[in-house]
């Protein structure tokens, strides 16, 4: 959703292009809107529900409306379980819906729920087809299939993706269903409170009519029904498969591995779960919004919320149980797979939630040049210029961030061994991390004309911030050592490190002793300088303490109405 009012306005991917799902509440034959703008499909009688409150938490969306005597509650949830590969793996969502009577007496009430065939495509001239059908073995469920007609393996259009099957589905209990055009089947709800379960078979256009699949179901709002258990739970997933490319292999999404592939199955189980996995985003939400409240106050829980959504909603599980890889795709931007300086980032959620899904992160970026398919000896910028054809960069053109991405890499090794103390994974990959460090030790003390991860604002000469991060990164290397017990290149990394730090502060640090710069050749200037985050987490003690609270003072001095500018300068801050 882009939009805080849920009726009114079509929901969204992140990009903005419309996902049609509409949603019609009715009660005692008046027909509201609560999701999309169903309305005018309707001839434009339909009043909407008055949304009375948005609750946006690390998981959950929970919107309340009133409509007539009625109050309705819908919560959109992932099922996000970082300590559980199976569950993690469920490429899902739910939409959970509760109804009670804001007055003295009970109203039966009908709740409609739609999905367009825009869930299949970002071309809306595209053929889609559908199917619906019931899956029995426990919970019976009435489940309905989008796909498009031509399938475009690891094709993607305005971000979407143009392969695999989109699933809709609820418990088939109580339930009217129906395939049709989503204007037919939303003026149908609002005259009858019901579908015809029938499929319409003319498959078509996404745009020719706007095909779609259909839910309602019936339930009595009680004036007791307040707080009671969910009425009704709706799942919504995606299926791709293969899902993504890697060099010379295709891979599938891990969920299979559970599941022998079985699509029944794994919707089966996703329904099954839905109350246990209700408790578990309650119980993360609860202790996220905690932790981070301690931290900051009710805008850093605002913050963290939205950061963990994004976080999540950009990775997924593949491979097999055996091996599984978590993989990134850069949203937001070019979509760029398995982005170093963007799953840098992305690691503290994990190393807070599931250190071992850091490595999860990191083991597809050491496998692909370990393999020899990168040919240069610093770190890949990532593995492949769009998702999901992480195919890698064999002929060595990519975006380079030599200092950043090889910095980036050997951090993010020692803090996931400094987490696990999985000293076997140091020990497999000790050659590689020794060659991206090398690279520090040649280039990270003068970074000479570089791209950051900051790519927006250039090449920067000197970036006081990449060296520290250069240099922090070769602290790193000398913790990876002691993991090992090499005490010898223990030794070696850490003088070195010891001696680029005093050589930085000298060329870093501003002439009036108030800041560093922005790079060691201009002063009066200062910047956002983030990438000492990384001395204090793993605990290489570089920095000294005076650096900090010569940064901290200033900071305070040139903080503006929203917080910390990125450089002198500038209105423009990061996020990250």
């Amino acid at each position: 959703m882009t939009n805080r009012q849920l009726p009114s306005d079509w929901p969204r991917f992140w990009n903005s292009e419309i996902k049609g799902m509409s949603g019609l509440v009715r009660v005692s034959g008046q027909a509201y809107e609560f999701m999309g703008s169903p309305s005018r499909d309707i001839n434009g009688t339909t009043p909407q529900a008055k949304q009375v409150s948005l609750r946006v938490t690390p998981t959950q969306s929970v919107f309340m409306f009133n409509a007539g005597p009625i109050a309705l509650e819908v919560k959109f949830f992932t099922p996000i379980d970082p300590t559980d590969l199976k569950r993690l793996s469920l490429p899902a969502l739910y939409i959970a819906l509760r109804v009670w009577s804001l007055t003295d007496t009970s109203h039966e009430v009908q709740v409609y729920l739609d999905m367009t065939g825009e869930w299949t495509s970002g071309n809306s001239s595209e053929v889609v087809e559908w199917d619906i059908h019931e899956v029995t073995g426990g919970v019976s469920i009435i489940n309905g299939d989008m796909r498009l007609r031509d399938q475009q393996v690891f094709q993607e259009n305005k971000e979407s993706a143009q392969w695999g099957t989109v699933k809709f589905f609820t418990q088939a209990t109580g339930v009217t269903y129906e395939a049709n055009s989503c204007a037919s089947m939303r003026s149908k709800f609002a005259k009858t409170g019901r579908l015809d379960n029938t499929v319409d078979r003319n498959y078509r256009k996404i745009n020719d009519n706007w095909p779609g699949i259909g839910f309602a179901h019936t339930e009595t709002a009680s004036p007791l029904m307040k707080g009671t258990p969910i009425s009704r739970y709706y799942g919504v997933a995606h299926v791709r498969r293969p899902a993504i490319e890697y060099t010379d292999s295709q891979l599938n999404q891990l969920w299979e591995s559970y599941f022998d592939g079985n699509d029944k199955q794994m919707i089966q189980f996703i329904y099954e779960d839905r109350e246990a996995a209700l408790k578990r985003a309650n119980a993360l939400d609860t202790r996220v919004i905690a932790d981070a409240h301690k931290v900051g106050g009710d805008s850093y829980v605002k913050i963290v919320s939205a950061a963990l959504r994004q976080a999540y909603g950009g990775i997924e599980l593949v491979g097999t149980r055996d091996k599984p890889w978590l993989m990134l795709k850069e949203i937001s931007s070019d979509g760029n797979c398995q982005t170093v300086d963007v799953i840098y980032p992305h690691f503290p959620v994990q190393l807070y939630l599931n250190p071992v899904l850091l490595r999860y992160l990191l083991d597809p970026l050491l496998d692909n040049q370990e393999r020899g398919y990168f040919p240069y000896k610093y770190r890949i910028h990532d593995l492949g210029t769009h998702y999901p054809r992480c195919i890698g960069h064999r002929d060595g053109k990519q975006e380079d961030m030599e200092v950043e991405e090889s910095a980036n890499m050997v951090i993010m090794m020692s803090a996931y061994v400094k987490a696990t103390n999985d000293t076997e994974f140091a020990e497999k990959h000790y050659n590689i991390s020794k060659q991206w460090t090398q690279y520090l030790v040649d280039h990270g003390l003068i970074t000479g004309t570089a791209l950051t991860t900051d790519d927006f604002l250039g090449k920067i000469v000197n970036s006081t911030n990449l060296s520290a991060k250069a240099i922090i990164g070769i602290g790193a290397m000398a913790q990876l050592s002691d993991a090992v017990d090499n005490r010898e290149d223990r030794q070696k990394y850490r003088q070195i490190a010891e001696k680029y730090v005093t050589e930085w502060i000298r060329m870093a640090e501003d002439p009036s002793q108030k800041h560093l710069k922005l790079s060691y050749n201009s002063p009066d200037t200062w910047f956002m300088v983030y990438n000492l985050y990384a001395d204090v987490l793993l605990g290489t003690k570089l920095i000294r303490e005076s650096i900090y609270k010569q940064q901290d003072e200033w900071y305070l001095q040139v903080l503006n109405k929203y917080g910390l500018p990125l450089r002198s300068g500038d209105t423009i801050t990061k996020f990250d």
